[in-house]
């Protein structure tokens, strides 16, 4: 008998088998707790790198089988494209490493994490490479991927990832033939976080999002200690009303807010004059009809005159404050 056949019966005779009570899954139930200050770091050194991709790597711990929490990250000297990357500096990874536990940062590597500047979150093959490389020393590192372009106040456009292990059915096939690659193992099918899942997009389905890679949920929610120290990160206080600018920087921007003054003074005497030569020729709701869209100089003016006005006035007031303080 051929030996293809074979293999298929085996095949079929597993399917049939019932199920085991330990499931080798890769379990989409999963969850990645991303602190607040890893979640700035990876946005703040993503925005530094563009337009190049940047990567590091993420320090937490797998709190169980459902939770990964990430509570610090650092940076690695590398950058890449879409289609090349810098290998992993294991030297500079070991004294980075060796650094943080003198400060008692002991938390152990759970993944990387790598910038996609304006293009989405999703893996290249360069990326499910290096991903591999780390499933190798763990089975459940993450790859996480932030686009530092497209996030906003308020949304943050970030995605975690694990690759699924595939393998080559090349049994029974004849030499030169096509080999064909399967998943060693399904997703198990699971409902619980599907709401909480980022919803793809055909660009991600084409990159081998659910054929060679998966997504999993990612929250950061900031901890009642955590909004209490963002919010005091750029609070003003009473003594930042007597700080004085440099006297050259705000004649500077004097001379700038005049000279702008002056173009708006002559555009909006023009268009008085263009009003007059009109009011008879159109009706009142015609003449607005034609400003819309269009700068209203009057207004601008009275924006730029008050503006200028209120910060000389500050800065005279707090030049006088301080000249009578330090007598």
């Amino acid at each position: 008998m051929d030996i293809r056949i074979l293999f298929l019966k085996a095949s079929e005779f597993i399917s049939r088998a019932p199920p085991e009570d330990v499931l080798r899954h890769p379990d989409t139930s999963e969850t990645v707790y991303i602190s607040s200050l890893a979640l700035l770091k990876m946005l703040r050194h993503g925005r530094a790198g563009v337009p190049m991709e940047v990567m590091g790597l993420m320090l937490g711990e797998f709190i169980d089988d459902y939770t990964v929490n990430v509570v610090d990250v650092f940076a690695m000297p590398q950058s890449g494209t879409g289609v090349s990357v810098e290998a992993v500096d294991p030297v500079y990874q070991t004294k980075m490493l060796d650094m943080l536990n003198r400060v008692c940062r002991t938390e152990m590597v759970v993944g990387w994490y790598h910038s996609h500047p304006g293009f989405g979150c999703w893996l290249s093959s360069v990326d499910v490479a290096t991903q591999k490389s780390f499933e190798a020393l763990s089975e459940r590192a993450i790859a996480v991927v932030v686009d530092p372009i497209q996030s906003v106040k308020g949304k943050v456009v970030i995605d975690a990832f694990r690759t699924i292990g595939m393998q080559a059915m090349d049994i029974g096939f004849p030499e030169g033939a096509q080999k064909t690659f399967t998943p060693t193992e399904e997703s198990r099918q699971t409902t619980s976080n599907l709401g909480h899942l980022v919803k793809h997009t055909i660009v991600e389905a084409l990159h081998g999002l659910g054929r060679t890679y998966y997504s999993v949920t990612i929250s950061f929610k900031p901890t009642p200690q955590e909004q209490k120290m963002l919010q005091c990160l750029h609070q003003m206080n009473w003594a930042d009303g007597l700080t004085l600018d440099d006297y050259a920087e705000v004649a500077k921007r004097n001379h700038e807010k005049m000279l702008e003054m002056i173009k708006l003074i002559k555009l909006y005497t023009k268009e008085v004059a263009n009003e007059e030569m009109e009011k008879d020729m159109k009706s009142k709701d015609e003449v607005e009809v034609n400003k819309v869209g269009r700068m209203d100089p009057k207004r601008r003016l009275e924006d730029t005159a008050q503006s200028m006005m209120t910060e000389n006035i500050v800065h005279e007031m707090a030049g006088l404050i301080n000249a009578n303080a330090f007598q």
